[in-house]
């Protein structure tokens, strides 16, 4: 359950997840998390209650998570926190440099889209830089957040590609190499062949 689609939330529902997610195409729980940017979103004290449960799920099953956080750094940091052990990626990272190398140090990943080849884009640069390529990934976020050249236009995978040409440029890699190791975390962090 995405914290802006909490409406369809139950009592039921973490027990429905979890029948769903024993599939054997399911890799990860997620996209799940915290956003505080919306005034209409649910109650923030909803959006912790049903993070913590999917937490609590996803470490019963020893599946991965797919974090979303949006204006929520401190409160999603915390919860997460609670759940010393579990595997995840944070999605869309904006945290800071500090923010991401306690996620690393957890064993966490980072996951960047069109958003870091913004010219207003500040943190994430810092942070591509900051920590070991091995824990980074590229992602679409499509239909939003395109990248330069492109913004303002509909993403779509396409345009990944130059996710992985601005994370080369600013780490001093070929996109090559960074498409190469970017490809291997995603298989490593879903665990797929």
């Amino acid at each position: 359950f995405h914290p802006s689609d909490l409406e369809y939330f139950s009592a039921d529902s973490i027990h429905q997840l979890r029948v769903l997610a024993q599939e054997p195409k399911v890799v990860a729980i997620g996209e799940i998390g915290l956003d505080y940017y919306w005034a209409e979103t649910p109650p923030r004290e909803l959006q912790q209650q049903v993070l913590r449960s999917q937490l609590a799920l996803a470490r019963e099953l020893s599946l991965p998570v797919i974090i979303h956080d949006r204006d929520a750094h401190a409160d999603t940091m915390a919860i997460v926190r609670e759940f010393p052990g579990l595997r995840g990626v944070f999605h869309c990272f904006a945290g800071s440099v500090e923010m991401a190398r306690e996620l690393v140090d957890m064993g966490w990943y980072l996951s960047f889209n069109g958003a870091a080849t913004f010219k207003n884009a500040r943190k994430a640069p810092e942070v591509i830089r900051a920590v070991p390529m091995e824990r980074l990934m590229i992602e679409t976020d499509a239909p939003y957040l395109t990248p330069v050249p492109y913004r303002g236009r509909r993403n779509d995978s396409t345009y990944v590609r130059l996710v992985a040409e601005k994370i080369a440029q600013l780490r001093d890699m070929t996109p090559a190499a960074v498409e190469q190791a970017t490809w291997e975390n995603g298989k490593r962090f879903f665990r797929i062949a």
